[in-house]
């Protein structure tokens, strides 16, 4: 089932408010019109819609802060400039939502001796294109000539869908290479992905160490892989961690000592590895909480020229590993970036992206880069590899 999650931002509070000088819960004092959820401050609701097509509905209020002598019409609309402003403040890239599909009464009135009307809205389940994020940013227009507050004038609906899709599993006959169309030279990046790893029999899992997801051909090593040895539970080597090898030894680290922080065999983890020029610093985040980080020395600037995945051999590749939307950011996202959307498609077209592999295809060879940027992979193309198929192809949802 389909599902779009709605969100209510307000945008008078704190470093979200218009105007510095004017807070919302003073201004309401002083009898101005404002939009309720605009005033508190935990201004967030949240609609759960179904599948495509279907409607849910919601409300919002808009009030005033003294008892009405007289009706009081108030106007409403949807303002892009609203979602402009909150985009440029938040970093954020939210588009309109298209009218058809949201609706709200234009016009509503607070009636004499009262301080307070209820503002309905439908929302019918929609396609989007693919990895945008859609808003539907609100704002008090007009209000009879009664002063209306600047720091709660407005709010924004945001609708997301969570993520749906079938992923691919991994063994080792699937060692691939990526198509690297050009030298991609990057003083910051962020490489994010999803990750599930089980043995072949289904109870268990990270059963070796050495397994690699990502080897990039770079001028600095950047390698990742579940499992060293470097660590023991109860006298024995355990492999359920994660590794990262870049830059040399001393800027070598991983998700923890499996006796604090062990990974879980058989759940699926989001990963984000960041590099920043400027610091040197390079950080793990999983689950989107930071869980580590090191530096590598500042001013480096890594130039990758290839990538193999999945490439340990039999020898070491002796679980399934699952795995999705692998993207490859020219940028050192944030922490809150990188939460926000971890469990959400982003903008195919994003122009910070170097590649993104959905792996949604569901059958095929080929995983296919949807920036149009041309980093394909085929299943199976190392030298090493040689099945073009991958093991299963199952339909997860991510919420």
């Amino acid at each position: 089932m389909k599902k779009i999650a709605i969100n209510l931002i307000a945008l008078g509070l704190g470093t979200l408010a218009f105007t510095a000088c004017n807070d919302a819960k003073n201004d309401v004092i002083e009898n101005m019109v404002y939009i309720t959820e605009g005033a508190t401050n935990s201004p967030s609701e949240e609609i759960v819609m179904g599948n495509t097509g279907t409607t849910s509905t919601g409300s919002f209020n808009v009030s005033m802060g003294q008892v009405a002598a007289k009706d009081i019409k108030v106007k409403l609309a949807l303002d892009p400039a609203t979602l402009d402003t909150y985009n440029r403040r938040n970093a954020t890239e939210y588009e309109m939502v298209p009218a058809e599909y949201f609706s709200f009464p234009s016009e509503v009135v607070i009636p004499a001796g009262s301080s307070n009307v209820t503002v309905p809205v439908e929302v019918t389940s929609f396609d989007g294109e693919k990895g945008v994020d859609y808003a539907a940013p609100i704002k008090i227009t007009d209000a009879s000539g009664e002063l209306i507050s600047s720091g709660a004038n407005s709010f924004i609906y945001t609708f997301g869908k969570p993520l749906v899709q079938k992923a691919p599993a991994f063994y080792y006959d699937n060692a691939m290479v990526m198509t690297w169309p050009a030298d991609a030279e990057l003083p910051n990046f962020t490489l994010e992905w999803w990750a599930r790893c089980t043995n072949r029999y289904g109870n268990g899992g990270f059963s070796i160490n050495n397994q690699a997801m990502f080897s990039f051909q770079a001028n600095y090593e950047l390698y990742i892989r579940f499992g060293d040895i470097v660590y023991t539970v109860n006298g024995r080597n355990a492999y359920n961690f994660l590794q990262i090898k870049t830059m040399g030894i001393d800027a070598n680290y991983d998700s923890g000592d499996p006796n604090k922080n062990p990974l879980q065999w058989g759940e699926w983890i989001h990963f984000a590895h960041t590099f920043d020029s400027a610091t040197g610093d390079v950080v793990l985040y999983m689950n989107g909480k930071e869980v580590n980080r090191n530096n590598g020395g500042a001013g480096k600037v890594f130039t990758f020229t290839g990538l193999t995945m999945c490439g340990s051999g039999s020898t070491y590749f002796r679980d399934y590993i699952e795995m999705c939307q692998v993207r490859m950011w020219k940028t050192t996202r944030t922490a809150a970036q990188i939460a926000k959307f971890m469990k959400k498609e982003v903008k195919y077209n994003d122009p910070s992206l170097l590649f993104y592999i959905p792996m949604n295809e569901g059958e095929g060879s080929t995983l296919h880069d949807v920036t149009g940027n041309g980093y394909d992979l085929v299943i199976g193309s190392a030298s090493n590899g040689g099945n073009n198929e991958a093991h299963s192809w199952t339909e997860y949802t991510w919420e």
